[in-house]
């Protein structure tokens, strides 16, 4: 059976199309627009075969209630199995309408008003925002950059985790691009089982990974981190269908698992019926799509790396092991953390402020370079201009 080939350079805009990432709202238009690098969605066509299912759900024409099916269910379980060696079984599964919303719920199901919660900055915005908004206390132990490099703060770590109920973490890490070792994960699910806390694993970007490098699901690492963790999983990320909302939530332990499902049913009716047939598709069938997805955003990534130290050596990356996103250490622009945000936009691209991810010096930046190159050489060609006139006037 030949290989179907992808081409992620293909143009595709996305303009008009009610996409946040490229809003009129928040990027212009015209002559002025910015070039977006924010919102993490791709700016790549979904595989051919969820497009075809996604097609054939809308010729039979009618969008009724659903729930997953066993085969969707199963393609779920598969590709993680296949992928990561994560012997995940079906009746785990719960679908959600995004891992937001599965975050959400686990506070809600888990602990109580009140409660602590430990995470890790820099982190994805949601992770205290729901812990937050549920009035639950958000512990912070700080991720530490060492040699170019975020780790754990293990001492700070475990004297933080006790009194905690959950610890919520990102893994490939948001925004910094680290892709965790079994050792780290060892013992970050030792600690946590000392103190009896829950663990929440997001690894929605844990099919983007470079280097030859695995993505290792906690849960799959002994039976007793696998009784202790809610996964949460997502074909959104990868086949690029953010934009249909669903997430496959692992809980192994049938206790946690219909807490989290009685949670859930107080805060949603479930996800949409196109929702399910592109999880189905893209789980069923992507694998090839997946293996050049990241080829293609390794190549960008290195293209970055190159471009940066060529011709931008003041703004330094931390090197991301995962994901589409690059963290960008920009004090060496000598810019105050408040100026930064006029300086790109002036520069003609939005990207991603590292204070909304509780980055304290207000000098890092997040780039989404899950684009076309020739969208990402624009980009970059355009915060090099600018960094340029910056020099020159001072």
């Amino acid at each position: 059976m030949s290989r179907k080939i992808y081409d992620f350079d293909e143009p595709i805009s996305r303009v008009g199309q009610n996409s946040a990432k490229w809003g009129e709202e928040y990027i212009g238009s015209g002559r002025d627009m910015l070039l977006p690098f924010w919102v993490a969605d791709t700016d790549f066509r979904a595989p051919d075969e969820v497009n075809e299912a996604l097609r054939a759900c809308v010729d039979h024409g009618i969008y009724g209630y659903v729930r997953p099916s066993a085969s969707c269910l199963q393609a779920a379980a598969s590709w993680q199995q296949r992928r990561h060696g994560f012997q995940a079984k079906p009746e785990w599964i719960t679908v959600t309408p995004g891992i937001d919303c599965a975050m959400a719920t686990a506070v809600q199901a888990f602990t109580e008003p009140g409660d602590k919660i430990l995470i890790n900055t820099p982190i994805y915005d949601p992770f205290f925002e729901v812990i937050e908004k549920n009035d639950r206390v958000t512990v912070d132990s700080p991720m530490v950059l060492t040699n170019g490099r975020y780790e754990f703060d293990w001492a700070d770590f475990e004297a933080k985790i006790r009194g905690c109920r959950m610890w919520m973490f990102c893994n490939p890490q948001n925004p910094e691009g680290r892709c965790f070792t079994e050792e780290e994960l060892r013992k970050a699910g030792e600690i946590c089982g000392k103190y009896g806390v829950w663990m929440l694993s997001d690894e929605i970007h844990g099919d983007i990974v470079y280097d030859g490098r695995k993505h290792i699901p906690l849960a799959s690492l002994s039976e007793e981190f696998c009784g202790r963790t809610i996964t949460c999983t997502s074909p959104s990320k990868t086949f690029s269908v953010a934009g249909t909302a669903a997430s496959v939530i692992f809980i192994e332990n049938e206790p946690l698992r219909n807490r989290f499902r009685a949670a859930l049913s107080k805060n949603s009716p479930g996800v949409s019926c196109l929702s399910l047939v592109a999880m189905e598709a893209a789980y069923t069938c992507g694998d090839d799509y997946a293996d050049q997805l990241v080829a293609y955003l390794q190549g960008n990534r290195d293209y970055i790396l190159d471009y940066l130290r060529k011709y931008l050596p003041q703004i330094k990356p931390i090197f991301p092991e995962a994901m589409f996103l690059v963290w960008l250490d920009c004090s060496g622009l000598g810019l105050d953390a408040a100026e930064l945000p006029d300086f790109f936009k002036k520069a003609g691209v939005r990207l991603s402020m590292g204070d909304a991810y509780r980055e304290r010096s207000g000098q890092f930046v997040r780039l989404n370079f899950g684009c076309t190159r020739e969208t990402l050489t624009a980009g970059l060609a355009r915060i090099r201009k600018a960094v340029e006139e910056l020099v020159k006037d001072n």
